[in-house]
């Protein structure tokens, strides 16, 4: 098997005895190595400026369909995107190539119960944790992650909460973050995720790439792809709604999420305050409706005390507040 063949494949140009070689090479374990190859090829080639987000999406999803309509055989590839979507192919394929090789690997196989570490942020605290791979997580306050003391085949954890993502590249080995039904696949890349229980979804990139499916059964099996992300965008995920919506994010303040220090632009002020109560375990009520929809631009350090922050923002918003107790009351 050589890459000119396995680019024929993915281009959808092979004949019919070319394409059922590559679909008996795809079922042998060296096919990962070359797949590699492969694209880590059409990865360089790729202009950040070429990207169609929304084309890259919907191509994906229709892709998917394919492999979880048979999942006992390799799909053949498409007609379904125009010539310069072509390199893209690659990308998406790859990690669902993988994904059935293993599957078809441990058919037969007795699956082995995983035991699995948590680590835990009450209100007010915040951690870093170094997984096996590499992987390096900023955990936010009034977050948790579970994942398994050392990978295997795939990488795949479990979020509740908040945390930024620096995850160590590994194409044969796709990392997997569980939110609820959202589920988010990178190789190699950093990304912020906020996934509060009763609370949208939204993952923002940094840098790299990043593919955010939905999980439309019970059983965890059949996806749909809510976006595919690059650096400076962020996908938001309505679960009661059932809507998902792109936005534009500053990869800086994503950076320096992770340093302690947030960034409020044009946010209403009880949602403000629901992350300051968070970030430093105390009750702040506000005394108004109105006063809570007032709208606050503003960047602060989690390195300030909750008195200083407090301090820049009622002078910036023009409302008083005063300590009683363990509460902070906020009123006109």
């Amino acid at each position: 098997m050589n890459k000119l063949l396995l680019k024929k494949y993915l281009n959808n140009t092979c004949s019919d005895q070319e394409l059922e070689q590559v679909k008996q090479f795809l079922q042998q374990p060296e096919s990962v190595e070359l797949f590699r190859e492969v694209l880590d090829e059409a990865w360089l080639e790729m202009e950040e400026t070429e990207l169609n987000l929304h084309a890259m999406a919907t191509y994906r999803q229709q892709l998917m369909q394919k492999f979880q309509s048979n999942e006992q055989h390799i799909p053949e590839t498409t007609r379904l995107w125009p010539t310069k979507l072509m390199k893209y192919a690659a990308i998406l394929i790859l990690p669902l190539l993988f994904g059935l090789y293993q599957l078809s690997k441990s058919k037969g196989e007795i699956p082995v119960k995983i035991a699995l570490i948590e680590s835990y942020n009450p209100k007010g605290q915040r951690s870093t944790v170094t997984l096996s791979d590499g992987t390096v997580i900023h955990l936010g306050s009034n977050s948790k992650i579970r994942y398994p003391k050392t990978f295997s085949n795939l990488r795949e954890i479990e979020l509740i909460g908040e945390a930024f993502f620096n995850v160590k590249r590994d194409i044969t080995r796709p990392f997997i973050i569980h939110t609820n039904t959202v589920q988010t696949k990178v190789l190699g890349t950093s990304f912020k995720i906020e996934a509060f229980k009763d609370n949208p979804i939204e993952v923002s990139v940094a840098t790299g790439k990043v593919m955010v499916d939905r999980q439309t059964d019970s059983n965890k099996k059949h996806l749909t792809s809510l976006a595919v992300l690059t650096p400076g965008n962020l996908v938001n995920w309505d679960e009661k709604t059932k809507k998902a919506t792109l936005a534009k994010v500053s990869t800086q303040e994503l950076e320096q999420w992770k340093d302690g220090n947030l960034t409020f632009n044009n946010q209403r002020l009880a949602d403000v305050v629901a992350v300051l109560e968070r970030c430093y375990n105390v009750t702040i009520n506000i005394s108004s409706h109105k006063l809570s929809n007032y709208r606050i631009n503003t960047t602060c350090s989690l390195n300030e005390s909750i008195t200083k922050i407090m301090d820049i923002m009622s002078k910036a918003a023009s409302f008083k507040y005063k300590l009683e107790g363990d509460q902070i009351i906020i009123s006109n």
